[in-house]
């Protein structure tokens, strides 16, 4: 009984040693997450912004689709690009801190289209390729990089207002963009200039036309054979199962990025920040799993499908189709450029940077796991096609065509410039194409007088 009493008596004194090592730990537990948070971003956990959160989110390669609001298909069939996004979509892209909202032609813009020139002093520009085209655009439309450098470098627009016209959506490869360029010149659109960013797509894609037998001009069977199958109820129980993961999965991770948002200790940030990543890594798996589930899928050739796609012509060994999907690049590339012409606008074309394109540039661990996977799909279409696609460059050079190959614009930028194993940039990656680009068009401006004359 006595040892009983004693223990009695000492319980409160055990219960209050507890409770005091439990306050410690969790305040070494809250100190060693700021600690991590401080080593990554240099910045104080708890005088963040919810901008920096967002470019954390940004690190884990999301794109546009996943953080859009909850819809489950968010394109739409178009008869004459091929598809677009769901008018009145709004749209929170990964490195931006603001919502933009699809317009009324499908594309994230702050305009309905045709955007009518207002006043004499707005210089419009057109952008115009997939998804890193799509991601300038927006970069652009925040951060201002070409519309600042246009008008401290070049007198005769320092003081005009710079308007920017994104037709750019992820998946478009020529000639989406050169048909898209015509139709809205139908409708009354002008241009001052016209910026075409392209060439991953051109290649990666169209390689998996060939793959399928469908012709390299269709659109992205990526993007639009599951479009059509949907138009045509043709799904198969193993996609629909992998599609309800995959809406499964983006509505986990609006759930997470938003309780991340929410953090008010450095710990929980931590934890919750470890579990979105998780998440994020799960989504991108079964996204791969669903390509591989419609990849092996047996088309019926004789299926009546309500939407027509083109199947190849002719069959040709690979080297043959690398060769075919850099003359349509190029000849949709010149073709642009006099469609313009004949509104007297200009043109600038870009090749842009991609990790499967081996340059000068050395990848972190960190970056090489987000960026790169061995094998992945896009890997020989880009190491094949890019170097057919630097030939039709030299073409184009050659007959006045200013087209510019940014692929080693990354080689010395140590910091992470890739979110994902596709092809997208963080904001920093942004900043280091839209200064290549700015600084390209200024430079082509400045050596040719006679085009500033149309702004004095």
């Amino acid at each position: 009984m006595k040892r009983l009493s004693a223990l009695q008596k000492k319980i409160p004194e055990i219960v209050k040693i507890a409770l005091i090592n439990l306050v410690f730990l969790a305040i070494f537990i809250e100190l060693g997450a700021a600690a991590l948070y401080w080593s990554k971003y240099k910045q104080l956990f708890y005088t963040r912004n919810e901008n920096q959160t967002n470019e954390a989110i940004a690190q884990l390669g999301l794109p546009l689709s996943q953080t859009a609001t909850d819809e489950t298909v968010l394109e739409r069939l178009h008869p004459f690009f091929g598809y677009v996004l769901k008018p009145n979509l709004p749209l929170n892209l990964e490195f931006s801190t603001r919502v933009f909202t699809v317009n009324n032609l499908g594309f994230p813009a702050d305009y309905d289209y045709p955007f009518i020139r207002q006043n004499p002093n707005q210089v419009i520009i057109g952008v115009f390729g997939g998804s890193v085209a799509s991601n300038f655009s927006m970069y652009e439309i925040e951060n201002q990089v070409l519309a600042k450098t246009l008008k401290e470098k070049i007198p005769e627009l320092a003081n005009k207002e710079i308007i920017i016209l994104p037709f750019a959506l992820g998946g478009y490869k020529q000639p989406q963009q050169l048909l898209i360029l015509n139709y809205i010149l139908s409708l009354g659109q002008e241009f001052d200039f016209v910026i075409n960013i392209d060439g991953f797509n051109e290649v990666a894609l169209s390689n998996l036309n060939y793959q399928e037998n469908i012709a390299l001009s269709m659109p992205s069977v990526q993007h639009l054979l599951p479009l059509r199958d949907v138009a045509s109820n043709n799904l198969g129980v193993d996609e629909l199962s992998a599609i309800a993961k995959i809406i499964e999965n983006r509505e986990q991770l609006q759930e997470k990025q938003e309780t991340l948002q929410q953090s008010k200790l450095a710990s929980t940030y931590l934890f919750r920040m470890v579990s979105t990543q998780a998440a994020a890594k799960n989504y991108q798996e079964n996204l791969m799993e669903f390509e591989k589930i419609r990849g092996q899928k047996q088309q019926n050739p004789a299926q009546d499908f309500i939407l027509r796609i083109e199947n190849a012509r002719e069959a040709v060994d690979v080297d043959t189709a690398f060769s075919r999907m850099a003359e349509l690049w190029g000849n949709s590339s010149r073709l642009m450029k006099e469609s313009l012409e004949k509104q007297n606008s200009l043109y600038f074309h870009f090749i842009q940077p991609n990790q499967y394109y081996p340059t000068g540039r050395s990848f972190s661990e960190e970056e090489r796991k987000l960026a790169i996977i061995d094998n992945h799909p896009y890997e020989l279409g880009v190491q094949k096609g890019y170097p057919m696609l630097f030939q039709t460059l030299e073409q184009l050079k050659t007959e006045n065509i200013p087209v510019f190959n940014a692929t080693q614009i990354f080689d010395n930028v140590n910091d992470i410039v890739y979110i994902d194993s596709c092809c997208h940039y963080n904001k920093a990656g942004n900043q280091v194409f839209a200064t290549y680009i700015a600084d390209s068009i200024v430079g082509f401006i400045n050596q040719n007088a006679d085009v500033k004359k149309r702004w004095e």
